[in-house]
């Protein structure tokens, strides 16, 4: 069995990830004992740029597979059949379907002054596309995919930089591991092991928060406490308002 955990960085073009640790196969179903060959699902962590992500994976020989529209998806760029072959498009992210049958997108423009009230009035429009229970475009697309804070772009983290491009355009990230509660301004992303929620208003005790769930639906009205926040891991902060 293979020991130790994998890691893998994003790159421009898909020779550079191809040639990383993983083999990667796109096959479907776990080949039959009877065939000779023994697969057993893997349980080796893998890492994307630092950060967990679950993959179905089987050992086989020695070695893991992935299915490709996994990796894509994690990773950052699209698979997707035509219907006649596979293809990859390696400049794009995720989605799993061709450009014909890419959903829209409506992100209104990034205000001029980036102000905080500003930033909150820009997310707050969007309610008026996806009211709370709406489905939005899953996977979400950002401005910049190769500048982006999470590997993939649906459920909570799909919608959350859907909010944040809206309100800060092309602008880059910076992380703050257990940023003090002064530190957290409206529009900025702040997440707890394995959830993300995007910042609205915030009071001495608590924040109000727009955030999606596993569903792809968006949510308006969230409330987190500062002491409930403060006391979980992965407590971070994720911010483009410039230093």
């Amino acid at each position: 069995m293979m020991k130790g955990d994998i890691t893998m960085k994003r790159f421009r073009f898909l020779t550079g990830f191809l040639c990383g640790a993983l083999m990667f196969a796109g096959f479907t179903s776990i080949a039959s004992a009877a065939s000779g060959i023994m697969a057993a699902i893997s349980n080796q962590p893998v890492y994307v740029d630092g950060q967990r992500v679950y993959l179905t994976a089987y050992q086989i020989g020695g070695n893991n597979y992935v299915k490709l529209r996994d990796i894509g998806e994690a990773v950052g760029f699209n698979v997707y059949w035509d219907g006649a072959s596979v293809q990859v498009e390696s400049d794009k992210l995720y989605t799993g379907v061709g450009p014909e049958s890419q959903p829209s997108q409506q992100v209104p423009a990034a205000p001029t002054e980036l102000t905080e009230e500003n930033v909150r009035a820009t997310i707050r429009a969007l309610k008026n596309t996806y009211p709370s229970g709406t489905v939005y475009p899953a996977p979400y697309v950002p401005n910049n995919p190769f500048d982006r804070p999470y590997s993939n772009c649906d459920k909570c983290a799909g919608w959350a930089m859907l909010c944040s491009d809206a309100a800060f355009g092309d602008l880059p990230w910076r992380r703050v591991d257990r940023p003090s509660w002064d530190e957290i301004r409206a529009g900025d992303l702040v997440q707890y092991d394995g959830h993300v929620v995007v910042v609205l208003n915030k009071t001495d005790e608590y924040i109000s928060v727009t955030e999606s769930g596993s569903n792809n639906k968006a949510r308006w009205g969230g409330q987190y406490f500062k002491w409930w926040l403060e006391e979980q891991s992965g407590y971070a902060l994720r911010t483009r308002y410039p230093q």
